[in-house]
This record gives structure tokens, C-alpha cells and sequence, in this order.
């Protein structure tokens, strides 16, 4: 095994999907691709013998195989490269947002994923429209690990991020890293490096977070992410690709 970025390889792949770590570490074993992937790729995308797929288990192990054979409900795998692992990629990147009605969660989420970030954060804050607690939080929180795997799985990633569960505004307080998006905030090259915890990335609510809830999250720096008032869903992903370019 060693050290090799997926996207950096160039692979020229059908698809790429999850599997075990167990599954991807087998040698030259066949993987095979069952349940809902395997009858996704073989009765929708119609993948052939011969085409090339790409597989990983979402922790930054990754490897090249080909396609051995295919039947209604799976499709077998057969490694052609060895096992690579993706680099982490610095600063580590988290996003909190607030999320608001609609589908706008899941599309924050899949444009997320597919820009890079590390960590996602929906946050409850007093402007926030939807109230996602106890049960509702929790099964928000799983439909949007879902979203973001198969984003993944759509923009060739590793390393699969980390969706929280919808948390309180309060769960940030102190952390260090913490920038917030705010219009009179400076310019991304003016933020300082952060530590090994990167940079956790707060986007207020549409109408923004209240005087009072800025103060509680302690020191914290902020981030202009341009002239004009950015929605909800749009305000997330372009601070996230402001901080991303930092990366290189």
C-alpha cells in the first residue's frame, strides 16, 4: 500500500463505490457488489464485463478493479491495482450551517461533499426555521449520511465526511478554528492558519445569528464572502470553496 490521492490518479472509471474495509483489503479476491449498489449497477447503470470501477471505504483506502461478471442483483469486481490510500487533506475543513425549509439541507449536503469538506454540521440556532430534535434530529441526520455517500460515490471521494446529527448553536461555543460568515468579515487570505482541528465554518441563518448568539461562541474570526446577501443554500457553498482554496 501506498500514499496515492484518487483524483490525482486519473482514473478513467464506469463508477465508483463503497465497500467494507474488509472487502477492499482481500489481495486479489473477487468483491462483490450486492443489495441496492449491486442492482443499482447492474439493472441501471447497465455496467458491463470489462468496464473499470473504482471502489473505497469511505476511510481513504481505495483501489482500481474491473468488472468480472454481473447478474440481476450483483456485480463482481476484480482487482486489477493494489490498495492506495488517500492522503487527509489539510486544514481539516468542518461546515456548520443552518439549515432551511425544503430540500435545501440535501443539496447544502451533496455540494458539500462534493467540494471536500471533512465534517458537516446542521445547527439549530433562534432563526432557524426548521426544528430538528430527539427523534426527527436523528433521522434527519441519517438521510443526510445518505445523501453524502452517494455524492461521494458521484465526485470519486475516499474518505466519506463526517454528517452530525442537527446540533445547538451553544455545541460551537469555544471552538477553536471557529470563523463566521458575515459581510463585514475580512478576506480568506487574512485568516490565520488553524490548528490541528482546522477550520469549523459557521453560516448563520437567512437574517443572520443574533447579537447575542455571536458573543456566546467566543473569539472567533470572520469571513466576508462577498458584496451582495447570499441565500441560505448558496452562502454555505461559497464559503466552503473560499476556505477550500487555502488547501493548495
Amino acid at each position: 500500500m501506498h500514499m496515492l490521492s484518487l483524483w490525482c490518479a486519473s482514473v478513467e472509471a464506469a463508477a465508483h463505490v463503497f465497500v467494507s474495509t474488509d472487502e477492499i483489503s482481500r489481495g486479489s479476491d473477487l468483491i462483490e457488489i450486492s443489495g441496492d449498489d449491486g442492482r443499482h449497477l447492474s439493472r441501471v447503470r447497465r455496467i458491463g464485463v470489462g468496464e473499470v470501477i473504482t471502489v473505497a471505504d469511505g476511510a481513504g483506502l481505495w483501489r482500481v478493479t474491473e468488472v468480472e461478471s454481473v447478474t440481476n442483483t450483483s456485480v463482481f469486481l476484480s482487482p486489477t491495482t493494489e490498495v492506495h490510500l488517500e492522503p487527509v487533506a489539510t486544514p481539516l475543513l468542518t461546515v456548520a450551517f443552518a439549515p432551511a425549509k425544503g430540500d435545501q439541507p440535501e443539496s447544502v449536503v451533496a455540494s458539500l461533499t462534493e467540494l471536500g469538506v471533512d465534517v458537516i454540521i446542521p445547527v439549530i440556532t433562534k432563526r432557524t426555521v426548521l426544528r430538528w430534535t430527539g427523534d426527527r434530529a436523528e433521522k434527519a441526520g441519517e438521510r443526510l449520511r445518505r445523501v453524502a455517500r452517494s455524492a461521494s460515490e458521484q465526485s470519486r471521494r475516499a474518505r466519506l465526511p463526517e454528517v452530525m446529527d442537527p446540533q445547538p448553536l451553544a455545541r460551537l461555543a469555544g471552538s477553536s478554528g471557529l470563523v463566521v460568515a458575515s459581510r463585514d468579515g475580512g478576506s480568506v487570505e487574512s485568516l490565520k492558519e488553524p490548528g490541528p482541528s482546522g477550520w469549523i465554518l459557521l453560516i448563520g441563518p437567512e437574517g443572520g445569528l443574533e447579537a447575542e448568539e455571536t458573543a456566546s461562541l467566543g473569539e472567533v474570526e470572520s469571513l466576508c464572502v462577498g458584496p451582495h446577501i447570499l441565500r441560505s443554500a448558496t452562502a454555505p457553498i461559497a464559503a466552503a470553496g473560499m476556505l477550500w482554496s487555502r488547501r493548495f
